[in-house]
C-alpha cells in the first residue's frame, strides 16, 4: 500500500516581495505538510505550479504568498484556494 503526502487546501496570496519562483509559508504548516524544499500548487484541479517554498513564521497559516505576476501568469487570482503539498519532483533511484 503507497502512503499518501499531506496535503491542505490554503489560500494562495499575491505579494510583490515574494520572488518569483519562490513560495513564503507559516514554519509549522511547512513541518506539518512534509515539506523539505519544493511545494506543488493544484488550483481546482487544473492550474499547477511548482515553487520553492520559505518557511516564515510571519505568514499566517492558511496562506501561502507567492509573487504577483508569477500567478497572473498562471491566471490565478488573489485569495485562491489551492492544495499544497511537498512536491515529488522527478525520483531517478528507481
Amino acid at each position: 500500500m503507497t502512503s499518501r503526502l499531506p496535503e491542505r487546501r490554503l489560500r494562495l496570496r499575491r505579494k510583490t516581495d515574494v520572488a518569483p519562483t519562490a513560495a513564503r509559508m507559516n514554519s509549522k504548516v511547512v513541518q506539518e505538510l512534509q515539506i523539505k524544499d519544493r511545494i506543488d500548487i493544484v488550483v481546482a484541479g487544473k492550474k499547477k505550479l511548482e515553487l520553492s517554498v520559505i518557511p516564515v513564521d510571519d505568514v499566517p497559516p492558511n496562506e501561502v504568498h507567492c509573487n504577483e505576476s508569477t500567478l497572473a501568469r498562471s491566471g490565478i487570482a488573489d485569495n485562491s484556494i489551492a492544495t499544497i503539498r511537498a512536491s515529488q519532483g522527478v525520483n531517478t533511484d528507481e
